[in-house]
């Protein structure tokens, strides 16, 4: 396993981490049962996976992890975790996010959390968000219950990345990381984002290099049209019938294997999550983590033809 910065914190979390959130919920909405959700998190463990990803909005999946990773070594891993600053479409009332570090500690079982983040701001709301919450975040990362601060990105609201620039642009020097989506058909954050997120030195926490754009035909080609109708991306020099297939060559086992491994490349990227809670989904990501980069050209390619690329999903 590799292992990068989180930003300027110095703090080392494996190239690949775990999330609790994405389709499954860790289990919650797939059928796997606490015993499976030991035997995933296990194998994470045992293959130098060190970091957790989890929210107050994913169902019971700070609990379920607490569960599962009592009795294992406190600093042994880092625990990520976001508060929603928004219920219903209402802002919660100032002093909120005390009480919800609190209730995230009492349900994960422990004394502070690694990584404390704002979850999904949405465009025209960060103002309010740092207005209102900022100072309190602060507080708690000076008391020790919260190590590193940041907010995530509401990637099917926002897929070209316009609140992490704004958070990068007025708070650079605050935030420690920022969750976004980056991948093959979602590029845009290499734009303005991540270069700004690396003289920040602020950690790119990337949630979703593999969506359904990438994976399913009927969302791929949606995805396709529109962007021959608008002309942002040229798509016209790829096969339509089998249009990322000269990716499956070289050791690449798939167009998911090469999703994983073009989405750790970009060095402000400091770890990819992958939201499965199917053992032999995590050790098949595991293998694209581990395995060589992309080949050069194949890279420049995907580059060449995605670099405007922002699907929203």
């Amino acid at each position: 396993m590799q292992y990068r910065a989180l930003g300027r914190s110095g703090i080392e979390a494996s190239l690949l981490s775990l999330g609790t959130g994405g389709a499954s919920q860790f289990g919650q909405k797939s059928g796997v049962d606490d015993a499976g959700r030991r035997q995933l998190v296990s194998a994470a463990l045992d293959n130098g996976i060190n970091l957790f990803d989890t929210a107050e909005a994913y169902g019971r999946s700070e609990e379920l992890l607490g569960n599962v990773l009592e009795g294992v070594a406190r600093d042994s891993y880092l625990l990520a975790t976001k508060w929603s600053h928004k219920v219903d479409g209402e802002f919660r009332p100032e002093g909120g996010l005390t009480a919800g570090v609190e209730r995230s500690l009492r349900l994960l079982k422990t004394d502070h959390v690694d990584v404390m983040q704002f979850h999904g701001i949405l465009p025209g709301d960060y103002e309010t968000v740092t207005d209102r919450y900022l100072d309190e975040m602060i507080g708690l990362k000076n008391s020790g219950k919260v190590r590193l601060i940041g907010f995530t990105q509401m990637m099917t609201i926002d897929p070209k990345a316009t609140v992490p620039l704004q958070g990068l642009r007025e708070h650079g020097d605050i935030w420690d990381v920022i969750m976004l989506k980056y991948g093959i058909m979602n590029q845009w954050p290499a734009k303005e984002v991540f270069p700004l997120a690396q003289e920040k030195g602020v950690g790119i926490m990337n949630m979703a290099p593999i969506r359904q754009t990438l994976t399913r035909d009927e969302d791929r080609e949606r995805m396709f049209e529109a962007w021959r109708e608008d002309g942002s991306v040229d798509v016209a020099s790829l096969d339509p019938c089998d249009p990322f297939g000269w990716l499956v060559r070289d050791g690449v086992e798939s167009v998911i294997d090469a999703g994983y491994r073009f989405g750790a490349m970009h060095p402000a990227v400091s770890t990819v999550i992958t939201g499965t809670a199917n053992v032999e989904h995590l050790q098949a990501n595991l293998r694209s983590i581990n395995a060589d980069p992309l080949g050069e050209a194949d890279h420049a390619r995907l580059v060449e033809i995605f670099g405007n690329s922002a699907a929203p999903n």
